[in-house]
């Protein structure tokens, strides 16, 4: 296999904010766009970023899924996480190596 790089991120590109992990506090969230906007980008909430499942951010399938629409969505241009944790292990089986390799992002933990 060939090494797959993606491309730079630029100012006003919009960038895909999920919760791979834990749940994220809103005064945190809040405080971490209004630094992504600060850097330039138009920050993206996945579809699940609020939910909660226990001591996670959602269930596995919809932590996975809102990862898996943020590297499937083509003005989606690089993926921040908005906290990490041991959950982003349980996704692992979950996500689709295909559809990633075809869609390389920057992915910031």
């Amino acid at each position: 296999m060939t090494l797959v790089c993606p491309t730079k991120i630029k100012s006003g590109d919009q960038v895909g904010i999920v919760a791979p992990a834990g749940p994220i506090e809103p005064v945190s969230l809040k405080k971490g766009l209004r630094v992504i906007r600060q850097m330039g980008f138009e920050p993206v909430l996945g579809c699940h970023i609020w939910e909660r499942q226990r001591f996670l951010a959602g269930t596995d399938e919809q932590r996975a899924k809102d990862l898996m629409n943020m590297f499937q969505d083509p003005e989606i241009k690089a993926i921040f996480c908005a906290r990490g944790g041991y959950g982003v292990n349980r996704l692992l089986p979950l996500l689709k190596p295909r559809i990633i390799r075809k869609n390389p992002k920057i992915v910031v933990f």
